[in-house]
Parts: structure tokens; C-alpha cells; sequence
């Protein structure tokens, strides 16, 4: 995309916003608001004072405290930006940046969408029901992990030999038995989400119909996987995962292993890396892929990132081409589009 003047860099942080309206080159206006809705008015009147042109904003994708002012500025007409905070972090090292405040910090984010503005997509609200999905599953995911944190402690504490020993047990086993209950009314609400919309029922189903594809990787893809339309071929969306090599070859040095980038979604990335443990004894084309790979002398963790990336490949195909899982099709040319 193509971004003019005036740009607007927000640097985020949980109780204010600090923000640079960029109308020219040399040209920096600095503001300071609170990160709440009166905070949002505030903004918006002096936006109008100091531009009657569309304002693009650009700011850093910071989770939830990013989402208020992203959605305020997109429902007020102003095309919204959100960068990746790593590639935010390498442009103020190759502009050699001493000073790091917020306020400089918002200096840079504009600039950084002056500078990058090529490669920078618009921003649009997720669905109201794709929203919800993707909060109920990342929650559904924290609660799991807080499980096994859980479960681990408790496992440990039976080696204990002071008086502390039962108390303790009771506390873990009460935490435990709370977790579980938790979980159980979330997977219900992620179930009622499902059924409130058909076409997103129907997806679910789609998705789950590879073997080793169980219904938390299905729902995880679909959380962060909103539209597979945004990701033209496969390798795109593999990037995005982070499941990619990262090549690291300078002169002589070519190692013969690359580790993956891991830049993008870790929870898609969890979520497929588990899938594979079992997708090598469940889905034939996988398990001989995997074979294969360790016969060419492949580590364990090698073969089960790369059947990762193999079953995302999968997802992709059956998702864009709305079909289900055929093991006698071939995968690549499904993924392809050419059917």
C-alpha cells in the first residue's frame, strides 16, 4: 500500500499512548493520552485540529492493549497499520537509534510506516463471531498450560517428607480439579460458537477431516487463521507459522541444518507440532513422509517440525479449495489451485 502524509505512530503500553502525527518529512507533533476510551475522543479532537486529510495510523501489534485505539481509529474512517513489533525493533537499529522512550519510540513507528509503507497492509476488525473464537481458544490454551504447571507440581510434591506434604496436596489437587472444570465450560462455549454460524461449522468440519488432525489444532488454526484468503500460496502461510528455515549461509559456511524462524504465530506453531506426534501413526501420507525423513538419517524434532509444516500444507489446501481430506489426491496440486 501506498502511504501519504499525514502518518500517526501510537507506541502502546497499558495506561497511555504516546503518539507523533508525522504532515511532512520534518514536520513532528507529539501527543500523550490515556489508553482508554476518553483518552480515544481526546485524540480524535486533536487529530481534527491538526489535519483535515485521512490520517494513516501505524502502531505495534501489543496484543490487547493494542486493540482499543486500533478499533477507535478504524471505526472513525483512518486506515490502521499494525506492524510487527520485531521489524519495528530492526529499523531503529538501522537508523542507529540511541534514545529509547515512548515518546521516541512513537517517532519511530512513524517513520518506520513512512519508510515501509510497500509492505504494509491495512488493517480490518475480525468478525464478531471470529473474535470470540479466537478469545475462547487462546484462553482455552492458557488454561491448559496453567493445568500442566499444575499437574507437574503435584507430581513433584508426593517426593515431599514434611508435615507441609498433605495441605499441599489438597492445594494442587483443588487447583487441578478447578482447572478442569474451567476447561470443560470453555471447550461448551467454543462448541456454542461454532454452532452460531454455519459456514464456520462447516469449516471445522472441513478441517478436522485429516488423520492426526484433532479438534484443539483444528480450532487453533481456525482462531488464527481467520481467512486463508490473505495467504495467496502455502508458503505463505508456513512463513506466517513460522515453520520455515531460517538460511544463515555467509561465504564458506553453509551448515547443512536450519533452524526454523519462529517468526509468527507460536500458538499455531504448539498447536501443529503436537498434531504431528500423532499424525505419524494416524495419516498414512504423513507417516511415509516421515519415514522417509528419518531413514535420510533425520533428528526426531527435525521430522516432527517438518510433518508440521507438511499438515499445515495439508490444512491450506483443504481450507482454500473447500474440500476435505482425500489421502488418493495430491496434496501439492490441491494446494496449487489448478483443480
Amino acid at each position: 500500500m501506498e502511504i501519504n502524509y499525514p502518518i500517526l505512530g501510537i507506541d502502546v503500553s497499558k495506561a497511555t499512548l504516546d503518539l507523533c502525527l508525522l504532515t511532512g518529512p520534518d514536520q513532528r507533533t507529539p501527543l500523550r493520552v490515556a489508553n482508554t476510551a476518553t483518552g480515544y475522543k481526546r485524540l480524535w479532537q486533536w487529530l481534527q485540529k491538526q489535519t483535515t486529510a485521512p490520517v494513516t495510523a501505524c502502531l505495534e501489534a501489543t496484543n490487547v492493549y493494542s486493540a482499543g485505539i486500533a478499533l477507535f481509529l478504524y471505526q472513525q474512517g483512518a486506515t490502521v497499520c499494525l506492524a510487527n513489533p520485531a521489524a519495528v525493533h530492526s529499523y531503529m537499529g538501522a537508523e542507529l537509534r540511541r534514545a529509547k522512550t515512548d515518546k521516541a519510540d512513537a517517532i519511530s513507528i512513524a517513520e518506520f510506516a513512512g519508510a515501509m509503507a510497500r509492505k504494509l497492509r491495512p488493517w480490518q476488525p475480525l468478525p464478531a463471531d471470529y473474535e470470540t473464537l479466537r478469545d475462547l481458544v487462546r484462553h482455552l490454551h492458557t488454561l491448559t498450560r496453567n493445568r500442566a504447571s499444575i499437574k507437574n507440581q503435584l507430581e513433584k510434591t508426593h517426593y515431599l517428607s514434611s508435615a507441609a506434604k498433605q495441605h499441599i496436596l489438597r492445594s494442587h489437587k483443588a487447583d487441578l480439579a478447578h482447572y478442569d472444570k474451567q476447561i470443560r465450560a470453555v471447550k461448551k462455549e467454543i462448541q456454542a460458537t461454532l454452532k452460531t454460524s454455519v459456514p464456520m461449522t462447516q469449516r471445522f468440519e472441513r478441517l478436522t477431516t485429516p488423520p492426526g488432525i484433532g479438534e484443539i489444532t483444528a480450532l487453533t488454526y481456525m482462531a488464527e487463521i481467520p481467512d486463508v484468503r490473505q495467504f495467496p500460496k502455502g508458503k505463505h502461510l508456513t512463513s506466517f507459522a513460522g515453520i520455515t528455515p531460517r538460511i544463515r549461509h555467509s561465504g564458506k559456511r553453509k551448515p547443512e541444518s536450519q533452524p526454523i524462524s519462529k517468526m509468527g504465530s507460536g500458538r499455531l506453531r504448539q498447536a501443529l507440532y503436537m498434531a504431528s506426534l500423532s499424525a505419524k501413526q494416524y495419516n498414512p501420507s504423513i507417516a511415509l513422509f516421515a519415514q522417509r525423513l528419518q531413514n535420510e538419517g533425520k533428528k526426531p524434532k527435525v521430522v516432527n517440525i517438518a510433518v508440521g509444516r507438511k499438515l499445515l500444507l495439508q490444512l491450506y489446501a483443504i481450507d482454500k479449495n473447500h474440500t476435505t481430506y482425500d489421502p488418493n489426491y495430491h496434496i501439492l496440486h490441491l494446494a496449487s489451485g489448478t483443480n
